[in-house]
């Protein structure tokens, strides 16, 4: 079975810290086996389809094929052996940052929205132009303490996206560091944004329909996923 596997700079799994063997230019990398029972998380070589990609986004995304029997528990894969067979070159800090503008832009379309409900046009077209406009500012914690509560938590964690974006933390005011110092990844920040821009789409739809947020959650992992897929051209 053929399926996706992400991994950390080098081949190395990201809990495990396995430094996977690589295919040279003739053939795929050698198998990985495990022993004992398969138990998703704990025994067994993981991997992902096309529809969990997000789940597990890491620095190196490689096709990796799995040996039968193959079991498959919520958002991964797990068999008993598995190896690489050619790493997903179109997955490098281009399309991951590409990815972390598609999360921001569809949850600023979302929080707009969002804003024009709750009858603030003024503030959603400012929210939509600061986004469209690198020199345009919009002071989203002002605008949340302007909002009630509810309305204000979808901007309170855009304002988290913003941060987020630039590297930073959401708790702190300090400027983000380097990679070299220990800053974020490209494929670190879109781990990290699509989760939160995931919640974000997750509480609007909260605010539209009471009890929609695990099936609103759910929706957005899955075109963010779809888009990732096929910005990727990955099969299956």
């Amino acid at each position: 079975m053929i399926a996706y596997k992400f991994l950390s700079s080098g081949a190395v799994g990201l809990f495990s810290r396995h430094a996977w063997p690589t295919p040279t230019a003739d053939a795929p990398g050698e198998w990985v086996r495990v022993e004992g029972e398969l138990q998703p998380c704990l025994n067994g070589v993981h991997a992902c389809d096309c529809t969990r990609l997000v789940e597990w986004i890491d620095d190196e995304l490689w096709e990796i094929e799995l040996a039968d029997p193959v079991v498959e528990a919520d958002e991964e894969l797990v068999a008993s052996a598995g190896r690489l067979v050619r790493r997903v070159d179109h997955w490098n800090d281009e399309s991951a940052l590409a990815f972390v503008s598609h999360c921001i832009d569809s949850t600023v379309a979302l929080t707009a929205r969002s804003l024009v409900r709750a009858g603030r046009e003024a503030e959603a077209d400012a929210l939509t132009n600061a986004r469209s406009d690198a020199g345009s500012e919009l002071d989203l914690p002002r605008l949340a303490r302007e909002l009630d509560d509810e309305r204000a938590l979808p901007v309170r964690f855009l304002d988290d996206v913003t941060r987020l974006a630039r590297g930073g933390r959401p708790e702190l005011a300090d400027p983000a560091p380097t990679i070299d110092r220990g800053g974020p990844t490209p494929a670190t920040l879109a781990a990290n944004l699509s989760f939160v821009c995931a919640h974000i789409a997750a509480q609007l739809g909260e605010e539209e329909s009471a009890g929609a947020y695990d099936e609103s959650f759910a929706a957005e992992r899955l075109r963010q996923t779809t888009w990732l897929a096929d910005r990727l051209r990955l099969r299956g």
